[in-house]
């Protein structure tokens, strides 16, 4: 038995033509394109944003989230505050449990993920106008 697992670039693209998001490890439940490592205590993935995208509004109760911009820009909104946050390739970040936000990524925007632990809390929230608006607006 080998001690090595991988994914080729070629199986990562090619499961990009019909995801935005790849999981590379993670307790997951839905059926992945690309094999991955099996995990309860971490996920970690690629998202890939190939035109403007908005993510709803959600919060996790129990896990952290890192990411590194590989390339691109993001923009987090804080619902409580509504305090904005920026990131750019190069900038690494991480989301507190409790965090109410929203997401927006320009077009060509990437970014390595890492969850800990690898469970499904996302709670989504309702969004006021203000934020719809600030969501749906291009960079």
């Amino acid at each position: 038995m080998s001690r090595f697992m991988e994914i080729k670039s070629k199986d990562i693209e090619k499961a990009f033509e019909d995801e935005r998001r790849q999981y590379f490890v993670g307790n997951l439940k839905k059926p992945q394109h690309i094999p991955f490592v099996k995990s309860d205590n971490t996920e970690m993935g690629l998202t890939a944003y190939d035109k403007f995208t908005g993510e709803p509004a959600h919060r996790h109760s129990v896990a952290k989230e890192y990411a590194y911009v590989i390339s691109g820009r993001t923009q987090y909104m804080d619902l409580d505050t509504r305090e904005v946050y920026e990131y750019r390739a190069g900038d690494f970040f991480a989301t507190f449990p409790g965090t109410t936000y929203v997401q927006k990524s320009e077009a060509g925007t990437k970014m390595i993920f890492v969850k800990e632990p690898s469970i499904n809390d996302k709670e989504l929230v309702p969004m006021d106008e203000e934020a719809k608006k600030w969501m749906e607006t291009e960079f």
